[in-house]
């Protein structure tokens, strides 16, 4: 039974000396104490579950922090040249750039290193 799996996974991870606890508890960092940790060369990349989704909370501080708002572009088709432009955008105009669904952009995910990379 799959149900059972998950939970006795979780256990073993939870009692293993070498991981522990800490590898099965969920994250409960907010989306100020991540931006208090940033630094502008090093993206920030949320994995999500099911039903979750950060982009209220990154538009709602970009209003506290007197920031613009984040380009926010779902990936799909045809979405990748898009993508890249926006990018680029927030590279010259120092803007945030909130990709989605980047399981339907593995072309552009395969990319993202050397993209990063020629940005420093």
């Amino acid at each position: 039974r799959v149900d059972r799996s998950i939970l006795m996974c979780k256990e073993f991870i939870r009692s293993t000396k070498e991981m522990g606890p800490t590898f099965v508890e969920p994250v409960t960092d907010t989306i100020e104490m991540v931006y208090d940790d940033m630094e502008p060369e090093v993206p920030v990349i949320f994995l999500l579950s099911r039903g979750a989704d950060p982009t209220d909370g990154i538009i709602e501080l970009c209003r506290k922090k007197k920031l613009p708002a984040p380009a926010v572009i779902s990936l799909g088709e045809g979405q990748e040249p898009v993508a890249l432009k926006a990018i680029n955008a927030g590279v010259v105009n120092g803007t945030w750039v909130l990709l989605q669904n980047c399981e339907l952009g593995l072309g552009l995910m395969n990319e993202m290193e050397s993209i990063i990379n020629k940005l420093k």
